[in-house]
C-alpha cells in the first residue's frame, strides 16, 4: 500500500490499495476445451483511494476491507463464464467500483499457458466509478445458466425457468404522499393476496433522492415467497401501485406508493420493463437499509458481494429508523424516549396506593405530561417478583376507566399498558393505549403476540426468566437466612461476591441474545412486523445484583441486536445494593424512595444513553429528563 500526503489533487492519482497475482480457477476463452476445462488466472488490483482518513484514525473502517474485496473477486470470477479478458476485467472492475465505492481501479487479467512462445497474455484495463455509473449498460453475466437471461427480452423465456410456487422475493417499498405508514401497511396487506410475506424490515425515514423538491419517505424492504413468475410479478404490483392511487407524474416524483423489485430468487434478466437485479439497488440507501435488516448476506447474483458490504458504502447519517406509536412517528436516532410510570397498583415498591383513584390518577398523567414523557405506562398489576396477584377481570376493572379518563382529558398523549394478560391488553388498547409492555416478554398468556398483532400496536418483550446464577443465589441466601438470620456481611457477599456465584458462566448477555432471537422469530412467525417489537432485558427481573450491572456495562452488545431497546433501572433494588456495596462509608441500602436512588437511576440512564438504548421507563421524569437531554446532546445529536 502506497500513502503519499500531498495536496487534494494529488491523492486520487497517489493513494493506492494493492492487491497483486491473485490466483484463481476460471471458464475462460471460445474454444470447445476452454468452456469446460477451468484454467489458472492471475489478477492484480490496483485501487485508487483516498487514504488519508485512515492514515490518521488507523481504523479499518475508513479503509476497504482487502479480504472482503478479494473474497468478491474470487467468487464472481470462479463463477464467470467470459469469452474474453476484456469482458472479464471489465466485470472485476465492476465490482471494485460499485461494490466497494473504489474511484478509480486498474485491473490486469493474464492467463498463463494460452500462448506457448510468450510468457503469458493479458489484458490491462482502466476504469471509474464514474464510468459505471455513465454506464448502466455494462453488464457482467456471472455464470453459464444465468448469463443467457441477462439481456433476455423474452418474457415467456425468462419466465419458463421459474414457474415454481417456492420463488423467494425481495421487494422495496417507499411512500412520500398522505399517511405514509398506513400507505406502507396496506400495500402490504395488498401484497398478501398473492404473495406469503415471510420478513419485514424496520421503517427508515430517508430524505428524497434524485428529485428533492419533495418530502421525505418511509421505506422498507419485505421478503416475500410467490408462484408468480417474473412479468406476472410487475404487473401485480403496478396492479397494487394503481389501486392505491399512484398516479404517473415524472420519474423519480412523489408518490403514495413505490414498489420495487431487487431480487428474484437469484436471476439476471434485463427486459425493456424489468431489470433484475434492480439496476440502482447499489447506490440507494433507502433500499439498502431495510434490505439488510432481512437479507444482510445475500450476496448479489452479478457484483457478488453482501447487503452487508454495500450498505456500509453508502451509509447515510440522514437515514432515520423509526417506530410508529399511536399516530406518532418516533426518530429513534435522535433522542432516548421517556416512559413515565403511572401505577395504580396498592403494593407496587415504590408508589404503591398512591394513584388508584382518578383524580391522583389524571394529576400524576398531568404532572407526567408537562415534565416531558413521551408516553406513560400504565399498570394495575405489580410485576416485581413475588407480587401480589389479581385476576385480569379485576386487572381490567381497575385499569381501563383510568385510560379512557386520561384519553378523555389528553387526548394526544401516548399510553402504554404494562401487563401480560392478553386480555387486559386488549380491553385497554380498546380504550386508548397504543402500546403493550409485557414483562414475561409473551409467554405467560400465548395470546399477547396474537392481540399485538390484530390490533397492530408495538409490544415491548421483557426478559424476565431466572437465571441459573439467580437461582443460585436465591438458594444459597435461603440457606444462611435459616442458618443466621442476622449475619448481614454473610448476605452482601452472596450477593456480590464473583467467587460465590458465577456470574460469567452462561454470560447474561448470552442468555438474553438467545432469549430475545427465540421471541422475535416467534413473533414474526406469528405475522407481527419487524418495527413492531422491542426489547427489555429486565433490569432486577431474576437477576443477580451484579447481572443488571453487567446488562448497563455490555448493553452495546444488546443494541448491537438493532431492535429498539428499552430499560427500566428506576429506583431498583440492584441500585441501591449497588450504592451500598460501593460505599466506605455504610451498608445500609437507601430506601426506593430515597434521594440515593434517584441518583442512582440518573447515573444508569446516562450509561445506557451512550450506548444506544431508546427508550427509558422511569418515575422521576423531570429530574431524569434534564440528564437524558445532555446524554443526547453528547451521543445523539
Amino acid at each position: 500500500m502506497n500513502s503519499n500526503s500531498n495536496n487534494s489533487s494529488q491523492i486520487l492519482n497517489s493513494d493506492k490499495i494493492i492487491i497483486k497475482d491473485l490466483h484463481v480457477q476460471a471458464v475462460i476463452g471460445v474454444n470447445a476445451n476452454e468452456r469446460v476445462i477451468k484454467q489458472n488466472i492471475i489478477i492484480t488490483i490496483k485501487a485508487f483511494r483516498d487514504l488519508t482518513k485512515c492514515g490518521s484514525s488507523d481504523s479499518v473502517h475508513d479503509t476497504i476491507s482487502y479480504s472482503t474485496l478479494s473474497k468478491a473477486i474470487i467468487s464472481y470470477v470462479e463463477s464467470s463464464h467470459h469469452y474474453t479478458l476484456e469482458a472479464l476485467a471489465t466485470g472485476v472492475a465492476k465490482i471494485c467500483c460499485l461494490g466497494f465505492a473504489i474511484d478509480r481501479v486498474k485491473i490486469v487479467v493474464q492467463k498463463p499457458g494460452a500462448v506457448k512462445l510468450a510468457k503469458w497474455p493479458g489484458v490491462q484495463i482502466e476504469r471509474t466509478l464514474d464510468y459505471f455509473k455513465s454506464n448502466s449498460f455494462v453488464e457482467i453475466p456471472s455464470s453459464l445458466n444465468n448469463s443467457n437471461n441477462n439481456n433476455n427480452t423474452n418474457n415467456n423465456n425468462s419466465n419458463s425457468q421459474n414457474n415454481n410456487k417456492n420463488n423467494i422475493v425481495y421487494l422495496s417499498i417507499g411512500s412520500n404522499l398522505g399517511d405514509r405508514y398506513e400507505n406502507l401497511i396496506e400495500c402490504l396487506k395488498q401484497l398478501a393476496k398473492k404473495c406469503y410475506v415471510l420478513s419485514t424490515s424496520f421503517i427508515y425515514e430517508t430524505p428524497a433522492q434524485y428529485y428533492l423538491e419533495q418530502g421525505p419517505f418511509f421505506n422498507i424492504a419485505c421478503k416475500v415467497s410467490t408462484d408468480l413468475l417474473p412479468m406476472e410479478l410487475l404487473a401485480f404490483v403496478k396492479s397494487i401501485e394503481k389501486e392505491m392511487g399512484r398516479q404517473e407524474t415524472f420519474r423519480n416524483g412523489p408518490r403514495v406508493i413505490d414498489i420495487d423489485i431487487i431480487y428474484y430468487n437469484r436471476m439476471i434478466m434485463k427486459t425493456d420493463t424489468l431489470e433484475i437485479p434492480h439496476e440502482k439497488m447499489w447506490e440507494r440507501d433507502f433500499v439498502l437499509m431495510p434490505l439488510n435488516d432481512i437479507a444482510p448476506h445475500f450476496i448479489h447474483p452479478s457484483l457478488h458481494i453482501t447487503t452487508n458490504q454495500m450498505k456500509i458504502n453508502l451509509s447515510s447519517n440522514s437515514t432515520k429508523k423509526m417506530l410508529r406509536v399511536g399516530k406518532v412517528d418516533w426518530s429513534l436516532n435522535e433522542k432516548t424516549f421517556i416512559m413515565g410510570v403511572l401505577n395504580v397498583t396498592s403494593d407496587s415498591f415504590y408508589d404503591g396506593g398512591k394513584y388508584n383513584d382518578e383524580k391522583r390518577c389524571l394529576e400524576q398523567a398531568k404532572k407526567l405530561i408537562e415534565s416531558g414523557a413521551d408516553i406513560i405506562d400504565i399498570g394495575a398489576q405489580s410485576t416485581y417478583p413475588g407480587a401480589l396477584q389479581i385476576t385480569p377481570e379485576q386487572e381490567i376493572e381497575f385499569v381501563v376507566p383510568l385510560i379512557k379518563a386520561i384519553r378523555k382529558q389528553f387526548a394526544n398523549v401516548l399510553l402504554s399498558i404494562d401487563t401480560y394478560n392478553s386480555s387486559v391488553a386488549r380491553e385497554a388498547i380498546k380504550a386508548g393505549c397504543n402500546m403493550i409492555n409485557d414483562v414475561t416478554g409473551g409467554f405467560k398468556d400465548v395470546q399477547m403476540l396474537s392481540v399485538a398483532k390484530e390490533l397492530r400496536v408495538p409490544i415491548i418483550l421483557n426478559h424476565n426468566q431466572p437465571t441459573p446464577q439467580y437461582l443460585q443465589q436465591q438458594q444459597m441466601v435461603l440457606d444462611t437466612t435459616q442458618q443466621a438470620p442476622q449475619n448481614k456481611a454473610t448476605l452482601k457477599d452472596i450477593y456480590f461476591n464473583n467467587t460465590l456465584i458465577n456470574n460469567t458462566d452462561p454470560s447474561i448477555i448470552n442468555i438474553l441474545n438467545i432469549f430475545f432471537k427465540e421471541r422475535v422469530d416467534t413473533a414474526m412467525k406469528m405475522g407481527l412486523y419487524r418495527w413492531q417489537l422491542i426489547l427489555d432485558p429486565g433490569l432486577g427481573f431474576y437477576k443477580t445484583y451484579p447481572q443488571s450491572i453487567e446488562i448497563l456495562r455490555r448493553g452495546k452488545e444488546i443494541a448491537s441486536l438493532d431492535f429498539p431497546i428499552l430499560i427500566g433501572p428506576s429506583r431498583k433494588g440492584f441500585v441501591g445494593a449497588t450504592i451500598a456495596k460501593q460505599d466506605p462509608l455504610t451498608d445500609e441500602i437507601p430506601k426506593a424512595n430515597s434521594d440515593r436512588r434517584l441518583y442512582g437511576t440518573v447515573a444508569c440512564c446516562c450509561i445506557a444513553a451512550a450506548w444506544g438504548v431508546n427508550i427509558i421507563r422511569i418515575h422521576d421524569v423531570p429530574e431524569i429528563r434534564d440528564s437524558i437531554l445532555i446524554s443526547d446532546s453528547i451521543y445523539k445529536n
